[in-house]
């Protein structure tokens, strides 16, 4: 009996060598078959991912400007508002603020603006100069976003927007407090998106 062992011992491993070499073959083949049929990421979700990227760090860009005027700026651009104009020492700080924050983060524009109605909006401050700046009380429609911002919470636009000058524009809003922590306005940042150039289902009707 021993002898008989010995004798079929190599044959007994050679058969399991071969088999589990045969296992081993078929579960590679499974992987790459695996492997090529994973799908690739939807065009649609590849644009909904990017275009939510790019808005939300354009509204951490409008948050952060806004808790950074927070306060003193707020009860300015009250006086801002009660003066009804722009020839005042109160807007000048005020702009020379935001064409701060303008410079130091590459928008394109940032502005204030003032609730009129559940509708509109009025512009009040603006960073821009020359041809580029909106008027005083310039009226711009109620969007999601804006009413979002009037209500306390940091927002951007789901769309994107192009500025002939500049190009694709992604806009992001955030509120402006006063020194008893009231909002008096929004602050709206349009910074420049060419990574959703591509997107063109994203512009705005």
């Amino acid at each position: 009996m021993r002898h008989i062992v010995r004798t079929n011992r190599p044959i007994f491993l050679v058969v399991i060598v071969v088999v589990g070499l045969a296992l081993a073959v078929a579960a590679c083949g499974e992987k790459a078959e695996t492997d090529q049929g994973a799908p690739s990421a939807a065009p649609g979700d590849e644009m909904a991912q990017a275009n939510t990227a790019t808005g939300e760090r354009v509204m951490a860009m409008a948050a952060e400007a806004a808790e950074h005027l927070a306060g003193e700026y707020g009860d300015l651009h009250t006086a801002v508002v009660k003066a009804g104009d722009r020839d005042n020492p109160e807007h000048e700080k005020l702009h020379a603020a935001l064409a701060q924050i303008r410079e130091e983060t590459g928008a394109t524009y940032v502005y204030t603006l003032i609730k009129v109605s559940d509708q509109m909006t009025n512009l009040i401050v603006d960073a821009a100069t020359g041809d580029d700046a909106d008027d005083y009380g310039t009226e711009y429609e109620m969007e999601p976003q804006m009413a979002a911002a009037f209500g306390g919470d940091p927002a951007y636009a789901e769309h994107t927007w192009t500025d002939e000058s500049y190009g694709v524009q992604k806009s992001a809003f955030a509120p402006l407090r006063d020194s008893d922590g009231e909002i008096v306005a929004i602050i709206g940042i349009d910074f420049p998106a060419p990574e959703l150039e591509q997107y063109p289902e994203l512009l705005a009707d």
